[in-house]
């Protein structure tokens, strides 16, 4: 949790910690963002860099469908990108195989996070 709390500090991102109900997190346009404690510390780790992604975006609230899924989806792979490396997930794959639920767990991420990484390597392999 330090490592992203560090991050945030670099980026000028204030965290708070509140009960949010079922929500993991939110980010404030006024650069804040707002975690649950009654989620589990990897929870909110992940959610701590989602959130960050969000900021680096300069991500706002939508109503719009498609574009709400698009900032998801950016925030997530940001999240990834800084949760994850590549000689972590390779060698997390060594010992637990390609499982998602296994790769989250060796990781200490979520599966959602895994395979938004996963999403970003299969992309830049492309790009390659």
């Amino acid at each position: 949790m330090e490592d992203m709390l560090d991050v945030a500090r670099e980026r000028g991102v204030r965290v708070a910690w509140r009960d949010l109900g079922r929500r993991n997190g939110e980010y404030h346009s006024t650069g804040l963002i707002v975690l649950n404690p009654k989620r589990s510390l990897t929870v909110q780790r992940v959610t701590l860099a989602h959130e960050l992604g969000h900021a680096r975006y300069g991500h706002t609230w939508t109503e719009d469908a498609a574009a709400h899924r698009r900032n998801e989806r950016l925030a997530d792979e940001h999240a990834a990108a800084l949760l994850i490396g590549v000689g972590e997930y390779a060698a997390a794959e060594r010992t637990v195989g390609p499982h998602l639920g296994a790769l989250a767990r060796e990781l200490g991420v979520t599966a959602q996070i895994v395979e938004a990484w996963q999403r970003l390597a299969q992309r830049t392999r492309r790009i390659a």
